[in-house]
């Protein structure tokens, strides 16, 4: 079943994602075959075409959004739960909900 993660940062999280990028990267890799599509919302003005997923650029990031293939949504909000970005504290708004794909139509 899909499901969207949407999730936005507090105000001033930089420095914070910063430092948890490298767990947070650690952490995706065991559920990477469960996500459909997924990046991050990026702040205005970030030249998004020379934009280098790093400690310096993952400061630009100002949330993300997933659409994960789980079973239920008890699995779906494991992986956010667990997710180090969520036990730094990071997000100030976070939204689970099942995900209909209309736009492209599913094959």
């Amino acid at each position: 079943m899909l499901f969207a993660i949407a999730r936005r940062d507090k105000p001033g999280m930089g420095d914070a994602r910063a430092a948890l990028l490298p767990a947070h990267a650690e952490y995706q890799k065991a559920f990477m075959d469960l996500i459909v599509f997924g990046g991050g919302l990026m702040a205005d003005g970030t030249d998004l075409d020379n934009f280098v997923y790093s400690e310096a650029g993952i400061r630009d990031v100002v949330g993300n959004v997933l659409i994960v293939d789980v079973p239920d949504r008890v699995a779906a909000e494991a992986l956010h739960n667990d997710d180090p970005y969520t036990k730094g504290g990071v997000f100030d708004t976070v939204i689970i909900e099942p995900f209909l794909q209309r736009v492209p139509l599913p094959k």
